[in-house]
């Protein structure tokens, strides 16, 4: 394996690690948002349904808290939503991190072609670095020009 593989299989490396970095923090962060938008839905209507008394019985009263509360408690639901969260969200940032993972992929897993994969991270990295980070090339609307 000559030096340019070499280096082309390190870049697919830490490209690769850094993808599945990014899909599993988007997948948690995802998660708990996700948890806390489906727990507000679910417990709202319950509330709401607890707080509603069509008579003012001390029972029907203490039994609708205790019906409350105990749907409150129950986290079955927040773990599904939890997963299903997790899930959404790394796989949408997969989708958004398409091109380097392939890139990654086949300058890990080629043989012949890996410093072409290497070239194309290199030029992805160069072309994410001046317009995703430095914003080059983008229109500066703080700025005050007339």
């Amino acid at each position: 394996m000559n030096k340019w593989n070499l280096v082309s299989k390190i870049a697919g490396g830490i490209t690769a690690a850094t993808v599945l970095y990014n899909a599993h923090d988007v997948g948690v962060k995802t998660s708990a948002e996700h948890i806390k938008h489906k727990s507000s839905e679910r417990l709202t209507d319950i509330y709401m349904r607890s707080r509603r008394m069509e008579d003012l019985n001390e029972t029907t009263s203490k039994l609708k808290d205790f019906y409350f509360r105990s749907n409150a408690d129950w986290n079955l639901p927040d773990k599904w939503n939890g997963f299903t969260g997790y899930i959404s969200g790394a796989f949408k940032q997969m989708a958004s991190d398409v091109i380097p993972a392939a890139l990654a992929t086949g300058a890990l897993l080629s043989k012949k072609y890996s410093k072409f994969f290497g070239i194309g991270l290199l030029i992805y990295g160069i072309k994410y670095l001046l317009f995703d980070v430095i914003d080059f090339g983008r229109p500066n609307h703080l700025k005050g020009g007339h």
